[in-house]
């Protein structure tokens, strides 16, 4: 039976998704938070080790830090690995040390370490992975709908003149609160501009549909909808032919940005993945416009009731910045806020 955890990783990413086709079984964990909630991370893939596939979006602190901490430990404790495979997109550009519990080691990059455990069999790395791909897992059927190569090489292009940038959100504003979710599902998302470093990192996020027994589930990571919904209709999905998922993870822990009527209204769901405890001090998410293209894209169907699943209590995400609800909305709009939930 194919399950979700949504792990408690503050303001980042981080799910380990159970999977299973008949007899086959297996576990595909995506992302690692930031390195403040890493004892987390690493107690949670533990649990589940050994891991089948483990999926590095992109990356941004909040998706990888994790990551580089397991690893570390595994350095210091001088055992291997507990994972199979791993994707890791221009790992050559992220910074690690030998080893981050004892003194600081000599320098080198992610893609040093995984190419060392790939030559000792430990493990298996692509760093290639684009649109299209379709890995053969006996347990899972998993096909990548973002980034385009191009988009992949301006970034690698990018991390190799100006060494990267740490990407920003915008927050969460009152102003919108005084506007009705149809006002606000009704503006138009903007491609991202990739000569901005934060959003080519972005844009530049691994997004994949997983699918097993009694469970499918688009994983849009950090992505921008434009090219996910380029990919999906090249394939013949549409309004009238939508890919039908049991849920999405909403991307970049709801964001204004990386939400469109226009991906939503190819996609049959209602259920959908927020993770976020609020911010980290720059960000506040999730947007109340993200919300209302959720509730209010033109193929909605209000008698379908949405349920929003949130992996902290709402009342402590609108703390961290606006609210991003008015009373009478959830009846008004048919959906549920599901808080604190951490397996679905």
């Amino acid at each position: 039976m194919g399950r979700i955890h949504l792990l408690q990783v503050q303001y980042g990413d981080a799910f380990i998704i159970e999977c299973s086709r008949g007899e086959k079984k297996g576990v595909v964990v995506v992302d690692g938070g930031p390195r403040s909630s890493s004892n987390t991370f690493i107690e949670a893939v533990n649990q589940f080790a050994p891991i089948d596939l483990m999926v590095l979006t992109h990356y941004d602190k909040d998706h990888i830090e994790g990551i580089l901490e397991l690893i570390a430990e595994y350095e210091d404790r001088k055992e291997p690995l507990p994972v199979k495979e791993i994707w890791a997109n221009c790992a050559q550009f992220i910074p690690v040390t030998d080893t981050t519990r004892t003194s600081p080691g000599q320098g080198v990059t992610l893609a040093k370490k995984l190419q060392d455990y790939a030559d000792g069999g430990v493990l298996k790395w692509k760093n290639n992975v684009f649109e299209g791909y379709k890995p053969e897992f006996d347990f899972v059927d998993i096909t990548v709908v973002s980034p385009t190569e191009q988009v992949m090489g301006m970034a690698i292009k990018r991390q190799e003149e100006e060494d990267g940038a740490p990407t920003k959100a915008t927050n969460r504003t009152n102003e919108d609160l005084g506007k009705s979710l149809e006002e606000l599902a009704v503006r138009l998302i903007k491609e991202p501009n990739l000569k901005i470093d934060s959003q080519l990192a972005n844009a530049a996020s691994i997004a994949f549909v997983l699918q097993c027994d009694n469970l499918s589930v688009l994983m849009l990571g950090d992505c921008y909808p434009h090219n996910v919904e380029n990919y999906l209709r090249g394939k013949g999905i549409s309004e009238d032919n939508p890919l039908k998922v049991d849920y999405v993870k909403v991307s970049h822990h709801g964001s204004r940005n990386n939400t469109s009527n226009g991906l939503l209204d190819i996609i049959k769901c209602d259920n959908y993945i927020i993770s976020t405890n609020g911010g980290d001090g720059n960000t506040c998410h999730p947007d109340r416009e993200a919300l209302a293209h959720i509730l209010c894209h033109q193929k909605r169907m209000l008698d379908e009731k949405v349920h929003i699943y949130m992996n902290y209590d709402i009342n402590d995400v609108e703390k961290v910045g606006a609210p991003f609800l008015n009373k009478g909305e959830e009846e008004k709009y048919n959906f549920e806020i599901h808080s604190n939930t951490t397996i679905i």
